[in-house]
Parts: C-alpha cells; sequence; structure tokens
C-alpha cells in the first residue's frame, strides 16, 4: 500500500520508510546509499517502501502535461549545472524494478525542474529596432540580448552601390555616434558583441546606417550620407 505524503510527519527518523524517501529523493550520502542498495535485495518490504515514494513523487508531475523537449535543452541543462554531468553509474544487481522506478522518478523530476525553471522558452531579445530608409528600400531589423550582449542584426531589403559599404552607428542622445560595425559584403544575419559600455546606452538609443566606403568609415565618424535610421525600444 502506498505511504501518502502527509503520512511522513508521523515517521520517526530512524524509520526504513524515512530511509526510502531520502533514497528516492537522492538525499543520502554515497556511503549510506551504498549500505541501503545492499539491504534492498533481500528485503521485500523495504523495496516495497522504496516503490511506494517513487509513485507518491512521481504523482506531483500528473498535472503537466507531456512533452517532447526541444533538443537544446540537454545542452542547456549541461551548461546551467556547477559540473560536468558524468555518465550515470551503473545499475547494481538485486535492484530490479525499483532501479527503474527511480528513473522514472529522475526523469520526472528532471521534466518539472525544465518546465518551471524557462529552460524550455527560448530567449526573448530585451531591445530591438526597426531600421529603415523613409522607402523602406533599405531595410535592417536588430534585437539585443541582455544575457549574451549580443546583438543580432537581419538583412530584410536594400543593396549598397558597388564599392561602397554600409556601416552601422549607434547614436546616444546628444553623443557623437559610436560604429558598430560594418556589414559584410553579401551577409544576411550578423551578430556582434557589444561592449558593456555601448550596450548601457541602447535605452532610447538610435542605429543608424551610413553608405561609406568599401571597409568603413576612414575617420571613425559617418562619412557618407545616412540611409537608415531606427529608435531602439525596450521590449
Amino acid at each position: 500500500m502506498s505511504v501518502g505524503m502527509s503520512d511522513a510527519h508521523d515517521i520517526g527518523d530512524g524509520d526504513d520508510r524515512v530511509l526510502a524517501a531520502e533514497y528516492v529523493l537522492g538525499l543520502m550520502p554515497a556511503a549510506d546509499r551504498r549500505a541501503f542498495e545492499d539491504r534492498l535485495g533481500g528485503d521485500a518490504a523495504l523495496r516495497a517502501d522504496v516503490a511506494a515514494w517513487a509513485e507518491d513523487f512521481v504523482s506531483l508531475t500528473d498535472a503537466f502535461p507531456e512533452v517532447t523537449p526541444p533538443a537544446v535543452i540537454w545542452p542547456r541543462i549541461e551548461a546551467a549545472l556547477d559540473t560536468p554531468v558524468l555518465t550515470a553509474p551503473r545499475r547494481r544487481r538485486g535492484i530490479g524494478i525499483f532501479g527503474y522506478a527511480l528513473g522514472g522518478l529522475v526523469a520526472a523530476g528532471l521534466a518539472w525542474v525544465v518546465m518551471t525553471s524557462g529552460l524550455m522558452t527560448p530567449a526573448a531579445p530585451e531591445y530591438q529596432a526597426r531600421i529603415a530608409a523613409e522607402d523602406n528600400g533599405l531595410v535592417f531589423a536588430a534585437a539585443y540580448d541582455v544575457d549574451t550582449g549580443t546583438l543580432e542584426l537581419q538583412h530584410q531589403s536594400g543593396t549598397h552601390a558597388p564599392g561602397r559599404s554600409f556601416e552601422f552607428w549607434l547614436i546616444a542622445g546628444d553623443a557623437a555616434p559610436v560604429s558598430v560595425m560594418v556589414w559584410p559584403a553579401g551577409g544576411t544575419t550578423e551578430a556582434v558583441m557589444l561592449p558593456a559600455d555601448l550596450a548601457a546606452q541602447l535605452p532610447n538609443a538610435v542605429l543608424a546606417i551610413s553608405d561609406e566606403p568599401e571597409g568603413g568609415s576612414p575617420t571613425g565618424q559617418p562619412t557618407g550620407e545616412v540611409l537608415a535610421v531606427g529608435s531602439v525600444q525596450s521590449i
């Protein structure tokens, strides 16, 4: 018979059911865990306690719909851990079906963590801009991600004149324009890391594109016609 979650408050610290719960939750020190697993092989009552706790804990995830996570989720989980993910230890003999029950619990717990931690939610940019000419003959989309410090620029329409280049500038208030990048010939999407001091100026700034000699402005400031502008908006 399954041990209800509320029953745990009435169990003494030395009770096998408490040890079974600690085992299922992975709270035991390594030495205690090995000793507990040695007991499991010859103690049917203890195995029943483990199965009961596993069933109770897994039931906590019943309210969540089954979802197949995107392929990017596991790399994100690995990146979020303090230590590298190691190969799971070989299952000991004698655990039998209870090892699988524990595996199911771990999988359910991982699913709960993923669903409630936002790991399945794609990172959204914090700032964006539509950099466009008055006639929309030249259009770029810009999006900045605060977490990565990356400004992504996407070419949507328009081409530069032969022997010329598009150069992107960030203009904050009355400050002088600061070059962000020179657009590569034939590029469609480019990402550039912004220095922290430049990124801090993004709120209420303007992104502009000027017509420059091939390779960019020789002076560090715009020298040609401003072809397109766009205000940076907070999302």
